[in-house]
Parts: C-alpha cells; structure tokens; sequence
C-alpha cells in the first residue's frame, strides 16, 4: 500500500509539471483536490495525453492506497471529472478501467 505521506512526491515525480503544486498539499484530500485541478485544466486545454497519464496516475494511487486515499480518489478526483466523462466520449474512453468500474458504480447508485 501506498503510503498517504508519499503521495505529493509520487504525483511531482509522475507529472513534473504539478511539482510546485504539490510542495504545499497538506492531507490526501488536499493533494488530490489539487491533482484533480491540474486534471480538469488539461482536459479544458484539450491536452489528451496529458490527462490520460493523469487519468493513469489517478488509477494507480486507487488500485495501490489507503482507505483514505481511495475515498478521496472517488469523492473528489472521480466526482470531478464526472461531468467531463458524460460530455465527451474520448475522454470518457481514456479512464483506466478501474476507475471506469467505479464510476460505473456511482451510476447505477446514483440511480437507485
């Protein structure tokens, strides 16, 4: 399991480019709110390579965290990037199938 501490330091060392933004991340919550910002502006950028290794890196801290970490990857990062996902299919396409499995899953809860 990844540990919560790491995790700043696993995104800088992933995407360089969100390196400054996460030198001032305090709790899990927090660095994925700000990794969940950096995502949103490359999909508004069009940057779709960008975003797919975002989409992957999302992907890994799910499949490989905490508990606390996993929440805050369904609540904040997932839950974010929803109205994306529903407006444009390739973006939609290019979320690893995990977390394509959990959204899937707050659809069908959504819809109960």
């Amino acid at each position: 399991m990844l540990p919560d501490a790491k995790i700043p330091l696993l995104i800088a060392q992933q995407i360089p480019a969100l390196s400054p933004g996460m030198e001032q991340t305090g709790p899990v919550t927090q660095t994925i709110r700000t990794f969940t910002a950096y995502t949103k502006q490359l999909i508004n950028k069009g940057q779709l390579q960008e975003v797919k290794k975002c989409f992957s890196m999302a992907g890994v801290l799910y499949r490989n965290g905490s508990t606390l970490l996993k929440n805050a990857i369904e609540d904040v990062f997932l839950y974010s990037i929803s109205p994306f996902l529903e407006a444009q299919q390739y973006i939609k396409e290019s979320l690893p199938q995990s977390l394509k499995h959990l959204r899937n899953q707050q659809l069908k809860n959504t819809l109960c």
